[in-house]
Order: structure tokens, then sequence, then C-alpha cells
């Protein structure tokens, strides 16, 4: 816990920690470069200051790289910077324009425009100063995720059975800080060798293995493989490729239902979402369910019942805020493989009983089902999950859209 105090008390009020990612490709002068003799600086209080910030090496099917995962191939060489790379570095640790002449080698400008203007970072070559500050962790040996934000524990065997998630600040009903989370619930339904003979799997019944860990100073890299199996036959494979930063965590998951699943299943659904804690007085709106809008109160509202089973596809978020200190922001980017098309997954309901789960009642449930998934091929899908305090200062479209939207960078060789 100390190190977790510490790094909070050195944050500043504003909006914390959010890491901006940067396409290799919008960085051409630095392409083919070592990654490793390059440092980013900043200018703040008019000093030139060294500023916390990472390389991602992605593999060529769009999916964060990892040596152990024998399904995919790197886009690029390691040790260098390439066009599929990402770059990595805190909104707030880019600063001021440099005006001053620098001690330091630079050697290229990276402008970013922002909704409040632009902000700069500056490449510097060979660098004796060193950023040294470290903004997350994840602790597999307790199995739990510390950010200078939010504490995430899981289950002690299964990284698909989430518990306690703490935010700062967050106070619960009872004006105690609590749990925001129950649980996340992952459902897989399906006929057992014939349609009206339906059975559902949870999280209890799946057993995933860590592969790989990559750590960072904005970002914590986890590769984790899952296969069950039913009657003895292998019915389901999922990859999941986490990047768990400080206040946002992105989760790529690749399903696959090999052909073989088809002696064994029928018509089979999933499920994925995540039930909160008595969070009454919640609102939740989306963007694809026009100007509806859900409130939990332990009933299902007219505007709830209209709100669930309204498909989607592409690009699609949902913003959930407890108006107690924590707000949600989810984007949902289905990808590959979505014949049938997922449809929003909604629960509000006091007494409502759908295990896994530690406190009573679904309040609320909230994710997205899809019905008949393709058996014999892959589907694909990125979660982001965006945590924050503030966000209902604005209105939920305008911090989805600011949030979401892709900042336009320009580089500038020196």
């Amino acid at each position: 816990m100390p190190y977790l105090f510490a790094l909070i008390a050195g944050l500043s009020q504003a909006s914390h920690a959010q890491v901006l990612q940067i396409q290799g490709s919008d960085l051409p002068g630095l392409l083919g470069q070592p990654s490793a003799i390059y440092t980013l600086f900043a200018v703040k209080d008019g000093h030139l200051d060294p500023i916390p910030h990472q390389w991602l090496e992605y593999s060529n099917e769009g999916f964060p790289y990892f040596k152990s995962d024998d399904s995919t191939t790197a886009a690029g060489d390691r040790n260098r910077i390439d066009a599929s790379d990402l770059l990595l570095l805190r909104k707030e640790d880019a600063g001021d324009k440099l005006t001053t002449v620098p001690t330091e080698q630079v050697t290229g400008e990276i402008t970013i425009a922002l909704p409040e203007g632009p902000r700069y970072a500056y490449v510097v070559k060979n660098a004796y100063r060193q950023a040294t500050q470290r903004y997350v962790k994840f602790d597999q040996s307790k199995m739990v995720i510390k950010s200078t934000d939010y504490a995430l524990y899981f289950d002690s065997k299964n990284m698909l059975i989430w518990n306690d998630f703490f935010y700062r600040g967050y106070i619960g009903p009872s004006g105690q800080r609590e749990s925001i989370l129950d649980t996340l619930k992952i459902r897989l339904s399906a006929g057992l060798f014939r349609e009206n003979s339906r059975i559902t799997l949870s999280n209890d019944n799946l057993d995933p293995k860590i592969e790989e860990i990559i750590e960072g100073p904005l970002a914590w890299q986890i590769y984790a493989t899952t296969t069950l199996s039913v009657a003895r036959i292998p019915v389901l494979k999922i990859r999941n490729y986490f990047l768990v930063m400080p206040q946002q965590t992105d989760i790529y998951a690749r399903f696959t239902l090999p052909t073989i699943a088809k002696t064994v299943l029928q018509r089979p659904s999933v499920s994925i979402s995540l039930d909160g804690n008595q969070l009454y007085g919640g609102k939740l709106i989306t963007s694809w369910t026009k100007d509806l809008v859900a409130i939990t109160d332990g009933k299902m509202s007219q505007n709830e019942k209209d709100m669930v089973g309204t498909p989607m596809s592409g690009k699609n978020w949902l913003w959930f805020g407890t108006g107690r200190g924590f707000d949600l922001l989810a984007q949902l980017d289905f990808r590959q493989g979505f014949e049938a098309p997922a449809r929003l997954f909604y629960q509000d309901d006091s007494v409502l009983a759908n295990p896994p789960e530690r406190f009573p009642g679904q309040l609320p449930n909230v994710g997205f089902s899809i019905d008949e998934i393709p058996i014999g091929k892959e589907f694909n899908f990125l979660t982001k999950l965006f945590f924050s305090a503030d966000s209902d200062k604005l209105a939920p479209g305008t911090y989805a859209e600011n949030t979401l939207r892709d900042n336009k960078i320009s580089y500038r060789q020196l």
C-alpha cells in the first residue's frame, strides 16, 4: 500500500493518468531507429525534463505481440521503432512548446492536438536523465492490479473472476469505501447434443492460464489462454490480451468454437457483463440507444426494457455514472466474425439471482450478448474500459467523443 499512496500523492487533481496511444506511423522521423536510444522529454514550468513513455509491439494480426503466442507473428523488429508500434505517454505529462535552447540532444518534436489546445513532447537521443515513475503494477502472486487510480482483485486462481474493484474517491451508499464491483460474468449457453437440452457455463467453468507478462511504467501487458471442454471435446478456445493502464484497461478477446464443437453444442450464445455492487441511482447511456437513459433502482423501467436487445455493430460506447465519484466509459469494437449482432445486456433487479455473485441482486448487471455465435471460425472484439471521477461535468456524449477520438499527431524533425 505505501507504493500506491506514494504514487497518488504525486498526482495533480486534473485529468490524472489518461494514457495517449500514438501510432509509430505518425512518427516518420523515428521509423527504423533503435527504440532504446531515445527518451521523451517535456517542458514543465520552463524546464525540459524526462517523462515516462513506453513502446508496445503489435502483431500482423492486429493484437499486442507476445513471443509465447504461436497464433500471431510480430509486425516488426522488437528492437526498432516500426509503423505498427504504439507509443504510450500520459496526457498530463506532455507540456508546453520548447522556446529555449536545450542542453539535451533534442532530435524531434511531437505535437498532440487536444480539445484544450496543443501539447508537446520532445524526443531526446542518448539522454543521461531518465524518468523513473511507474503508474501501474500487476502482482501475480496476489492476483491484484494496483494503479494510481484503482485496485482490481481477481480470484486467486482465475483471472476471469473479478472480485473487489476500488477507485480513489469513490464512496458507497453507506458513506464508506466499498467495492464498486460484484463480479465479472461470462456465460456460454448452448444445447448439449440437442437444442432442447441446454446447459449454461460460467466463469467458474473456465480455467485461464497466464502465458506471458510484459511490464512497463505505463502499461502491463498480459496474455492468457483458456480452453473449455465438454464431454472431453474441446468446444471453446479463448485468447485474451490485456493492456492494463493507470485509468484504462484494454481487453482484446479472441473466441474460437472449433468445428468439432458442432457435434456437442447446438445454437451457442454468449454474454459478458459487469455486475455492480448496489449502485443505486447510477445512470446508463449508450451510443446506439438514442436518448434513452437507464437509472438503477432495482426494477426494470420501460426505458430499460426498450434498450435491452438493441443490436449494435462496429464501434459503440456505453457510459455509466454512479454519481458518487466513479464513472465508467466502455468502447466495444466488434471486429471480425460477427455474423449475428451483439446486443445490450442489462439487468436492474434488487432480488434477482444470477450466480456466481457475492452480493444480492443485479444492481446493475451491464454488458452485451451474442446469439448463435459461429462455430468453426474465430470472432474477436476489443473492449476499452476508461475509469474517471468527474466525467459527468460534461454531457456523456461529449465526454465519450473527447476520450475516444483519435488524437491528431504531427512530428517534426529538429
